[in-house]
């Protein structure tokens, strides 16, 4: 995948990205972080943090993200998820989307950026909102 400008990306990319068993999408990522066009956001720092095994690895990987450019959250982001919630009832998809990524979603819209993912909720979240989303290989590629 070809990035044109930055864009957000979700902590599952982040993850697969670190997986030994695909070293080509390690060196894709890794590119596109030189290159400046990974954003992160406050929700995507929380989760990344949380996956670290002990504090020295929490504490290193909370102070390397905080070189990245962040994707801000202001308050009315709550709203928003909100009301994006409410529009995925009409498909009982507000059940299968979880809150995090309600508001990943909402703070890709409110800052205009494309969202990199690897996660069907994003779909059912476009379908009802003016998401710009790209999966950053095409779904169904990785053995889950």
């Amino acid at each position: 995948m070809r990035l044109e400008r930055s864009a957000l990306f979700d902590t599952g990319v982040w993850t697969w990205a670190r997986d030994r068993r695909f070293p080509a999408l390690a060196e894709w990522f890794n590119q596109a972080v030189a290159s400046g066009l990974v954003l992160v956001c406050d929700l995507v720092v929380l989760e990344l943090v949380r996956l670290s095994p002990n504090e020295r690895r929490a504490q290193e990987v909370s102070r390397r993200l905080s070189s990245f450019e962040s994707v801000p959250m202001p308050g009315d982001l709550w709203d928003d998820a909100r009301h994006l919630q409410l529009s995925l009832a009409n498909n009982a998809d507000h059940r299968r989307v979880p809150p995090t990524d309600l508001l990943l979603a909402t703070a890709a819209r409110h800052a205009n950026v494309e969202l990199i993912h690897y996660d069907r909720d994003y779909e059912r979240i476009s379908a009802v909102s003016d998401l710009k989303h790209r999966w950053f290989v095409p779904d169904g590629t990785l053995a889950e």
